[in-house]
């Protein structure tokens, strides 16, 4: 029979009582329960020594304590004539010293983690590796603790198993992959957060490795990985580096023909070349996420990938999937998805959509065998219609973080989508879900959905939906959570049908009788519009005190009243006839009116400067409000003040329709001039105005 780690151990826990400081819990392992005890020193005491554990502890988690010297003896209570404990954690203990046979005793340890003691010489720490168990130790994880690594310090490891070593953010400026030549079983890798650059980097030695993580480091070429033998990478992290092209990745990648997984983000990119992730055979996950690029250009092939199954993309400020971004040649719509058809899963987070376009939306046609699509925080305020038809095995689509509001046609926002599963649509701005909202063929198939953080109104409007929150058996996230736009929260509103009637009733009669209310009031105010207009005006006048001038403070012989459209005989007629040739000075709003003025007060107050009216009737003065306004103006200061006169002048005959009583009554009742455009007529009609204006 093999003998394996877990036949070894017991299983159970001795004793479930833990010590003074520290507590005991349980986690779900792979295959078993995990017996864990936890000292933390930040929540409960600093320790200076490490407790003793219950029996069948597998775990110890001692974390910011003041542990300063690390030996053989520091982990006596935990060491294999006490307990059987695989995975120690001891970060953040102020570590300053470790002896050389420290873990001799810990003969069943597969992971040790001793991060954050930056107090601890490289040195010190190279020679207790080779007190290590070299039969189970497998992990080791050397975060922020300010190695200087040389030559031959990971020497103590020499036929240990390790798997995976963990050297994140240590301020490492060069890295020697023939540090870990020794290490056989070596298959994981990461360095990130340190300062290689290209030309301290050297891979050699490392051809073992299956995953590395390079990211976070200023990088500014891609590693040579094929010169250095890593062929049998399967997931390869180079995210926030200093890269600034992708010219020669198909090259520098054409070894890597086990890579499945690929992560690119925050890279300074303008620029996604055809076919660079052609030559992967094996590639199922691309992330190109927050691409720092300023105007990122997609070439038209540039996702070409037969084997591709997963894809992220989206740049910081967002890149313009528009209709203008097309034009200029950002990107090509019709091929952008045509050479990657085997994409499951797509998310296009934060980025910026126009599916009011259809070349838009039916670049996403390729994409037949989509399971997943993920449209979060775009900005927009609705879910496209007739676009997730294109998805026929569309299992999960999430559109959270946007600013949708409620939609009436779920028929077609919905159309064609079968096997939809997962929806979620939290943090946005939906008020309402009827009935219409999502198809039943939808709801019948869902297994979960979250609508968190949209702030209902809860009206009878939601009857519908509360009465299938409580029926369905669709998993609501966090559904005691939902709340109404009065911070109520929705699982306490409950209408019924009855209530909701009498509800609708009351709502519709007065919504009649306010109707009926504002209709009669508009008519009553369109049929006295000018006479409540000039009772304002009137009112505006007492209230600033306007008084009638003497006649020797008059400045105009007369105030003409006119429309835009008589402006022209105005011009070139009136004003050249008598101001020219007579000497009479006349207010002509076009060209007397003070700017900026209120219009209304520039009639008053330059009415009140003139001896005389004249209004120039016409068809079109009939149908001008202001010039209605004007003559009402006039009447009042002529019948109420006697403060001036008022002669007609007849520039056309009014036609009956246009005929207003005002022009009337002055036709009728009043002596005026008629122009007309025989010479006799002209001399009468001058002759007329230029003797009103003299005894005036």
């Amino acid at each position: 029979m093999k003998l394996t780690l877990l036949t070894i151990l017991p299983l159970v826990l001795a004793n479930t009582t833990c010590n003074k400081y520290c507590k005991c819990s349980v986690e779900r392992g792979q295959k078993s329960k995990i017996y864990v005890g936890i000292c933390d020193g930040s929540s409960t005491r600093n320790l200076t020594y490490i407790p003793e554990f219950p029996d069948g502890t597998r775990k110890v988690v001692f974390i910011n304590n003041d542990l300063q010297i690390l030996s053989k003896e520091s982990l006596d209570n935990i060491s294999s004539t006490h307990s059987h404990v695989t995975d120690l954690n001891l970060k953040y203990n102020k570590i300053k010293f470790i002896h050389n046979n420290t873990f001799s005793d810990m003969i069943w340890l597969c992971k040790l983690d001793i991060s954050g003691n930056n107090q601890l010489k490289s040195s010190d720490l190279a020679y207790s590796f080779y007190s290590l168990p070299k039969r189970y130790i497998n992990t080791l994880v050397l975060k922020s603790m300010k190695l200087k690594p040389f030559d031959g310090m990971f020497g103590g490891l020499k036929g240990c198993k390790i798997q995976k070593i963990v050297m994140t953010n240590n301020n490492i400026e060069t890295f020697n992959g023939t540090w870990f030549a020794q290490l056989k079983e070596f298959i994981s890798l990461d360095i990130n957060w340190n300062r290689i650059s290209s030309r301290n980097l050297n891979l050699k030695g490392l051809s073992t490795l299956t995953w590395l993580h390079l990211g976070d480091n200023p990088l500014s070429e891609i590693p040579a990985f094929c010169d250095d033998g890593l062929f049998k990478l399967k997931t390869l992290h180079l995210s926030y580096t200093q890269l600034r092209s992708f010219a020669d990745m198909k090259e520098k990648f054409r070894c890597l023909q086990s890579l499945k997984q690929l992560f690119l983000n925050g890279l300074d990119i303008n620029q996604l070349h055809n076919n660079t992730f052609s030559e992967l055979k094996s590639l199922k996950e691309l992330s190109l996420m927050e691409m720092q690029g300023r105007s990122l250009k997609i070439n038209p092939f540039a996702f070409n990938s037969s084997s591709l199954e997963q894809l992220s993309f989206y740049m910081t400020k967002g890149f313009r999937f528009s209709k203008w971004s097309a034009q200029i040649g950002f990107f090509v719509p019709h091929t952008l998805f045509a050479q990657c058809r085997n994409i499951l899963s797509l998310d296009l987070s934060h980025n910026v959509f126009d599916f009011t376009q259809k070349a838009i939306r039916e670049m996403f046609k390729p994409l037949q065998k989509l399971q997943n699509l993920f449209l979060e925080n775009l900005q927009i305020s609705y879910i496209p219609r007739y676009f997730l038809n294109q998805f026929p095995k569309l299992k999960e689509f999430s559109m959270a973080d946007n600013k949708i509001v409620p939609w009436a046609d779920g028929s077609s926002t919905f159309k064609g989508v079968k096997a939809l599963q997962r929806l979620n649509l939290e943090n946005n701005k939906i008020s309402m879900i009827s009935s219409k909202s999502i198809p039943s063929i939808v709801l019948d198939n869902l297994k979960k959905i979250d609508l968190s953080n949209n702030h209902f109104t809860c009206s009878c409007d939601i009857m519908w939906f509360r009465e299938w929150m409580k029926s369905t058996k669709v998993i609501i996230k966090n559904a005691k959570e939902y709340k109404c736009d009065n911070s109520e929260f929705l699982i306490n509103y409950n209408p019924t049908p009855e209530n909701c009637k009498n509800i609708v009733l009351i709502i519709a009669v007065s919504v009649g009788c306010l109707v009926g209310i504002i209709l009669f009031a508009t008519i009553i105010v369109y049929f006295c519009r000018w006479r409540i207009r000039f009772q304002l005006y009137n009112i505006r006048s007492r209230y600033r005190n306007y008084h009638k001038l003497k006649q020797n403070n008059c400045v105009y012989a007369a105030y003409v009243i006119y429309c835009y459209e008589d402006f022209k005989w105005i011009k070139n007629k009136l004003i050249k006839e008598i101001e020219i040739e007579y000497g009479f000075k006349l207010c002509i709003p076009h060209r007397d009116f003070e700017l900026g003025k209120v219009f209304a007060d520039n009639i008053v107050d330059h009415m009140n400067l003139s001896k005389m009216v004249i209004p120039v009737f016409s068809n079109n003065f009939s149908k001008n409000e202001w010039c209605l306004f004007q003559l009402d103006v006039a009447r009042s200061k002529l019948t109420k003040e006697g403060s001036l006169t008022i002669f007609p002048v007849m520039l056309e005959e009014v036609e009956f329709k246009n005929m207003n009583a005002a022009i009337y009554s002055f036709i009728k009742l009043s002596n005026y001039a008629a122009w007309s455009e025989d010479s006799n007529a002209k001399e009468l009609f001058w002759d007329k105005i230029k003797d009103h204006l003299k005894n005036t």
